[in-house]
């Protein structure tokens, strides 16, 4: 085959014919391309190469197309050289053909190629060489090969040609006696054609056997390309090329990296330059994609490595339809502009044109039965750029910067992230900046709670009563604060009724004693005896109706699923009448009667799992669903696929058939993702006591600043959580309900270290992108079991220990004023007469000592007396007892036992 700008030409010996194409990269809008097929005209030729000139020059409206090749006729063994004429308008075609010799052995090699002004052919073959002016149809120069070569035995392989001067690759003799065979590249002068400048391509010393030099072996192909002044040649053998310099008289070896790609069989074989500084090279490898058995490697000429290709032909943006069947790329060539031509081993042709900045050259699918397939550039997909005109494919945006793929213009440059907020996404390849807070991670597994450090009903009955608290909420509610209170009022109240008996009102004192009546009849502490306890029962009253409250409304925080509000009666608003506990079991022991519906209930629940494909570009009809079996076998899964194109999320959504099973989303296109979102979704459910519940938790999967890999495996294991609820009462039936709790692992997302280390152009080589689930179930399950603290039977006992245990506290109290504070009060007059009566004994004389000791005495009886007298009072004793008593004791007793008539007084008490 030969391409350039105006023409393209290959030639099949299989099929006797020439295919051709004019104005082959003309787009649709300008005419687009004209085929025609040019049948040979003999069925004796054997086309060894063909080189096109293209538009001719004297032709009018751009009509008259020329080319030209070399042949042989097999039955004499004649070479020859024909120029090829045909009109675009009719595809009409005649053959001007020229002997070049009598014939009489075949040529392995026969090679012809036509410079740059499209004027002058030349043809060289192991025997001659020769020089065809195309226009006059004139072989002006045709010499030996003698005197073309520096040495004997030299076969040429490949050539190109320039304007005024050609390179020649082949195998000549690097030794005349030893005959020692060498790759060598030759400068030739086409002024004159002889006396060729060699050069040794490589620098290996293994000997070549000269039947594979000689006869056309295809290991030892060689190819040559020319750009400028700098020469290309592929050396297929060696899996390498050579970047040589013309100096004028010679060329000049300026690179020789040599390369072997894991498998490829094949490297090198074709190479060609498709710009000043870019390498394009033909590469086969078997195991590489999925459109075709061969790729064009194209690498920058100063970075030439395994992992440093600037891209390949095809990638993921420039597919190969499926109307080729992963073919073999025979030869490829680009053009001056930088076009390319693939012939393929089916004798089909590809034409791919140069694509601007902003666009990719793209294949146009054809239903047609045609031998010609076309590319066509078009705009950049979402999430990738150009920046610069190129064959290849258009490259992803960098992190937090994008391209929605909704603008009619080409897309040089990405637009930068508007959002870089730590809840903003927008990673490689993205097409929107997306918010976090739109795709949240949500799930349904929460701790159990724990028991709290207090169980006993009594304990928080005594902490919650008596408790004192700097929290206003907590102080408001207290009933320790109430009850002080009330307690403070009564003792006002206590103090009054003092008042009034000393103030001596008549009607104040009827009052005060209808008062006391009705105090004595609320008295629980003194058994109705005494009026002050009726006060202090105010006081109990206010705390027992608190603990009364505090028990009513503590029974009722039971179950914890009911428990919607805080607990506003006490301080610990977390309280609940519940207990905790929780453990493991495995499933393989016998379940109870009552408890086995809620493990059927689990097991029969459908799992709906939804796959949201987060700035993407990947589109509803390039998604299947499947679930894998064992080996390479699966089934197709229907799915519900919608998308966003604003949001630039594709959800899929599907059932999953069993709960263990592996399932796998495949995405077919050039598209990236940024993140996952996996969400999976169940119907609850109900039966008699047990409660399956509604299955519902997403998990987000991304990797910073990274797009998520071809082929992502996410493992889901799933645990059956079951609550057991003991009732309130003995009678009241046990309910269970039950969830599943998934749980992740970490997981690989990025492709990222894989592309670092092999190659940044990997990333182009797929348009397959895989998302596997494995869902499992682990042999055991997590049992909690939640009963109350307290039942209602038993919080009304304690509830009435309580008021006795307050009623008691109490009645201590009043034990206490009278064993210690009463005496301490009637002490302290006497102490205070004693203390007194010392202080005027030093003062006075012995004679008003008696006098003096008898007035005191007198004054102290009546302070006692009237002491007694209220307190007899406050605690409402009738006064007039007392006076009974002073008679009876002064009948009875001297002044001497004053003491032991206060402690019976006291006993009455």
């Amino acid at each position: 085959m030969s391409v350039n700008d105006d023409m393209f030409v290959s030639a099949s010996n299989a099929f006797s014919n020439f295919a051709v194409i004019m104005h082959p990269f003309r787009n649709t809008t300008a005419g687009g391309a004209i085929r025609c097929n040019m049948r040979y005209n003999t069925a004796d030729r054997y086309v060894h190469s063909v080189a096109v000139v293209g538009i001719a020059k004297n032709s009018t409206n751009a009509e008259h197309f020329l080319f030209v090749f070399a042949a042989e006729k097999m039955s004499t063994m004649t070479p020859y050289v024909c120029i090829g004429h045909i009109m675009k308008s009719t595809c009409i075609s005649t053959v001007q053909c020229t002997d070049m010799g009598t014939g009489g052995f075949h040529q392995e090699y026969f090679l012809i190629g036509v410079d740059n002004n499209g004027i002058f052919a030349y043809g060289f073959s192991n025997s001659f060489a020769f020089k065809l002016d195309i226009y006059a149809n004139n072989i002006t120069l045709n010499v030996s090969t003698n005197s073309v070569w520096p040495s004997s035995g030299f076969i040429p392989h490949a050539m190109d040609v320039a304007d005024t001067w050609a390179v020649v690759a082949g195998y000549g003799y690097s030794d005349d006696v030893k005959k020692n065979y060498a790759a060598l590249g030759c400068l030739i002068d086409l002024s004159m054609i002889i006396n060729a400048s060699c050069t040794n391509l490589t620098s290996e010393t293994t000997y070549l056997v000269p039947s594979n030099v000689i006869s056309y072996n295809e290991l030892y192909e060689l190819s040559v390309g020319i750009r400028g002044q700098k020469v290309l040649v592929g050396v297929h053998r060696l899996s390498m090329f050579v970047i040589l310099r013309n100096l004028g008289s010679s060329l000049n070896v300026t690179l020789r990296p040599s390369l072997s790609y894991p498998d490829a069989t094949s490297f090198g074989r074709v190479v060609d330059w498709a710009g000043d500084t870019t390498i394009a090279v033909l590469v086969l490898n078997p195991d590489t994609t999925s459109w075709s058995k061969s790729q064009v490697f194209f690498y920058n000429e100063r970075s030439v490595m395994l992992t440093s290709p600037l891209f390949t032909f095809p990638n993921n943006q420039q597919i190969l339809g499926s109307r080729l069947s992963r073919p073999s790329f025979a030869r490829f060539g680009i053009t001056s502009e930088g076009n390319m031509a693939i012939l393929t081993d089916n004798a089909d042709i590809l034409i791919i044109p140069l694509a601007s900045a902003g666009y990719t050259s793209i294949w146009i699918d054809t239903i047609e039965r045609v031998f010609v397939f076309y590319f066509q550039p078009k705009l950049c997909i979402g999430g990738t750029y150009k920046n610069r005109s190129s064959l290849g494919p258009c490259q992803i945006c960098p992190p937090h910067t994008r391209n929605p793929g909704i603008f009619a213009n080409a897309v040089l440059q990405c637009i930068p992230c508007s959002n870089n907020s730590s809840n903003s996404s927008c990673p490689l390849a993205s097409l929107v900046d997306i918010d976090l807070n739109t795709v949240p991670t949500y799930s349904q597994a929460v701790a159990y709670p724990e028991t709290g450090a207090t169980t006993d009903v009594e304990d928080l009955l005594l902490k919650n009563m008596f408790q004192l608290n700097s929290d206003p909420r907590c102080l408001i509610i207290s009933p320790l604060l109430w009850t002080l209170i009330v307690s403070g009022i009564c003792l006002i109240f206590l103090l009054i009724m003092v008042v009034i008996k000393f103030c001596g009102c008549e009607q104040g004192i009827k009052c005060r004693q209808r008062t006391k009546d009705i105090f004595k009849h609320t008295d629980i502490i003194g058994e109705g005896e005494m009026w002050a306890g009726g006060l202090a029962t105010l006081a109990i009253v206010v705390l027992v109706s608190f603990s009364y409250w505090f028990s009513v409304s503590f029974i009722r925080r039971y179950p914890i699923e009911e428990v919607v509000e805080p607990a506003t009666f006490a301080c610990d608003q977390s309280l609940v009448n519940a207990q905790f506990s929780s453990g493991l079991e495995l499933l393989d022991i016998p379940k109870s009667e009552e408890s086995q519906p809620i493990f059927d209930l689990l097991d029969a629940q459908i799992f709906y799992l939804t796959i949201e494909l987060i700035n993407t570009g990947f589109m509803c009809d390039s998604i299947k669903t499947q679930e894998n079996f064992i080996g390479t076998k699966y089934v197709s899964l229907s799915n519900n696929c919608t998308q966003s194109v604003s949001e630039a999320i594709t959800s899929i959504t599907f059932p999953i058939p069993r709960h263990e099973t592996t399932v796998q989303i495949n995405m077919t296109g050039p598209y990236w993702i940024g993140a996952i979102r996996l969400c999976i979704r169940g119907e609850g459910q109900i039966n008699m006591n047990a409660t399956l519940r509604q299955l519902d938790f997403c998990q987000f999967f991304s990797t910073p600043n990274q797009a998520i890999g071809r082929l992502t495996y996410i493992p889901i294991v799933f645990i059956k959580n079951i609550n057991m609820t003991h009732g309130l009462s003995e009678s009241d039936q046990t309910l269970y309900s039950g969830i599943w709790m998934p749980t992740f692992t970490a997981v690989s997302l990025s492709d990222e270290a894989y592309y670092v280390e092999f190659g940044n152009y990997l990333r182009y080589m797929s348009s397959l992108t895989i998302i596997q689930v494995m869902l499992d179930e682990r042999p055991f399950f997590i049992k909690n079991i939640e009963q109350p603290i307290v039942r209602t039977a038993e919080l009304i006992f304690k509830s009435l220990l309580f008021t006795s245990l307050c009623i008691e506290l109490f009645g201590f109290t009043f034990l206490i004023v009278k064993l210690f504070i009463v005496p301490l009060f009637r002490s302290l007059p006497y102490l205070w007469k004693k203390c007194r009566g010392q202080n005027d004994k030093l003062n006075s004389s012995n004679g008003s000592t008696k006098s003096s000791f008898r007035s005191n005495s007198s004054y102290k009886k009546e302070s006692t007396e009237k002491i007694e007298i209220d307190q007899m009072m406050a605690f409402g004793t009738d006064p007039s007892i007392f006076n009974q008593n002073q008679q009876d004791k002064h009948k009875k007793y001297s002044t001497s036992n004053i003491e032991l008539n206060l402690s019976e007084i006291n006993y009455r008490f």
